[in-house]
């Protein structure tokens, strides 16, 4: 046995060596971020975990596991110090002690500052929360909220900790007004309530609609023009006509290409290119009887790589506000660190002088942001607190479903390792908000997102019912499980990293 114990030894001695190294070179390519003294530890982790996840350590995890030393699956919070305490009782149990005066256990203290670091950079975006779970919950605020100050109240009092104002809808007026209620209620029921802007960013939405149907539903095998122009018209037996708000990008599309609408609940091919846009056959929805075409809804492009600036000309007025106002700021669209530095030149443009640490969110919805993760929480993290919205609507739509899955655990496990906050959003408890009956899927992904540090809810008629189902859940699930357990099968995300 000690034999035995003696060679998976040696295999961790080697796979802790490779980190280091493997780390390092990571970790250098990142310096010209010029990353805070503060974070530096923390991104010095992740660069560690991302070198360690490169590889499948299945194996490895599995022959750890008779000695009852299978912590791999939980080294996250830190690396090296995880691979050394491993190493360091698997020579006892090998009868091998150790002379690397490097190897060895962490402190207890060691080991509680790094394991309180997500917390504090938790505490750092979403303030103080409920002593009685740890995940926070984000509700997007509906128009209402800058006219009914007892529903906003009615939140507050059913757990919501954050609240969201979401710039792709509204306007100045009426955030100011929500953002009155928002800070009354919270004085008045005592509890905190951090303020979220989130900007919209180059998201590509539904314009205008023209149709002769009284009921704008696309149905499976239904032609529809997608029109590059603001004055549109039917003909041809086309009865529905959309244009979208950034025009432009039609020009870059192709005959046969997909086009997805309202978060995939539609989805059509280009059939033909003409001088007015688009015609595109509807050729699957998600209800039978066809999908109502709504306003304001996304549209995209999976077969498309869209290079659009990170910051539209709304975005820079909408900032100018979010910046005087806001306790947080969420960024949509977020696909490199160059889109980083952008955001941060407009924001060494905006915002004051005792507000230069603003908190940042980057939201991530695309393939191309889910490959550079890693350089993104790095510039992210460099000059300010930082966390990562999980927006798994666009995010499925751009990636697909089966894909997601695998992506959204790789997340949470890629952002523990940099100690950064993650809001698990889109469609959570959908359909308890809007039609007042929750589905049990929904009640699992609620489960499945208290892994995160914050689950995000939508708006809709039985929000505030929303809200408390989530805090219950919460609050009972979370003596139970906490983050996770993993077998270390080598992440897609971390292979990028190394080639």
């Amino acid at each position: 046995m000690q034999d035995r114990a003696k060679k998976v030894l040696d295999e961790i001695l080697q796979v802790r060596a490779d980190v280091l190294e493997d780390g390092e070179k990571l970790y250098n390519s990142w310096l010209e971020y010029n990353i805070r003294e503060p974070y530096q530890n923390s991104a010095q982790n992740l660069a560690n975990y991302m070198a360690f996840r490169q590889k499948d350590m299945r194996h490895l995890q599995e022959e750890l596991i008779p000695w009852g030393v299978s912590s791999l699956g939980r080294l996250e919070v830190d690396v090296m110090g995880t691979l050394s305490a491993v190493s360091k009782t698997l020579s006892l149990v090998a009868g091998n002690e150790l002379e690397d005066e490097t190897i060895d256990y962490r402190s207890l203290r060691t080991f509680e500052n790094r394991y309180n670091l997500l917390n504090k950079h938790t505490d750092e975006i979403f303030g103080t929360g409920s002593s009685e779970r740890n995940t926070h919950i984000l509700v997007t605020m509906p128009s209402e909220a800058a006219s009914d100050k007892e529903m906003v109240g009615n939140l507050m009092e059913a757990g919501m900790d954050m609240a969201r104002i979401n710039c792709a809808h509204d306007d100045v007026s009426v955030w100011h007004k929500m953002i009155e209620n928002i800070k009354a209620a919270s004085k008045e029921s005592g509890r905190n309530c951090q303020i979220l802007m989130d900007i919209s960013g180059p998201k590509i939405r539904i314009k205008n609609l023209l149709t002769s149907k009284r009921n704008p539903k696309l149905l499976v095998g239904e032609e529809f023009l997608l029109s590059n122009q603001e004055a549109m018209t039917l003909s041809n037996g086309i009865e529905i006509a959309i244009n979208t708000t950034v025009p432009e990008v039609l020009s870059n599309v192709d005959k046969g290409q997909l086009v997805k609408l309202d978060d995939g609940h539609i989805e059509a091919e280009v059939v033909e290119i003409k001088d007015e846009g688009l015609i595109c056959e509807t050729v699957k929805t998600v209800k039978e009887n066809g999908v109502k075409v709504k306003t304001e809804k996304g549209i995209n492009f999976p077969d498309l790589d869209i290079r659009l600036s990170v910051l539209t000309e709304k975005d820079y007025q909408d900032l100018k506000f979010a910046a005087a106002h806001a306790d947080v700021i969420a960024f949509s669209f977020i696909k490199s660190a160059e889109d980083i530095e952008t955001i941060e030149d407009a924001l060494g443009k905006e915002l004051a002088e005792d507000r230069a640490a603003l908190p940042v969110v980057a939201k991530i919805e695309t393939a191309e942001a889910i490959d550079n993760i890693p350089s993104i929480i790095a510039s992210g993290s460099a000059k300010r607190p930082f966390g990562v919205m999980v927006a798994r609507g666009d995010l499925a739509v751009e990636i697909g479903y089966e894909r997601l899955s695998e992506i959204q655990e790789e997340l949470l496990w890629i952002c523990e390792a940099a100690h950064v906050p993650v809001i698990w959003a889109t469609q959570v408890l959908e359909s308890l908000v809007k039609s007042g009956i929750p589905t049990r899927s929904e009640i699992s992904d609620v489960v499945a997102g208290s892994r995160a540090e914050c689950i995000m809810l939508n708006k809709g008629d039985y929000i505030v019912s929303g809200v408390n189902a989530v805090d219950d859940i919460l609050k009972k699930f979370e003596n139970h499980h906490h983050k996770k357990t993993s077998m270390l099968r080598a992440l897609n995300i971390a292979e990028q990293q190394f080639q």
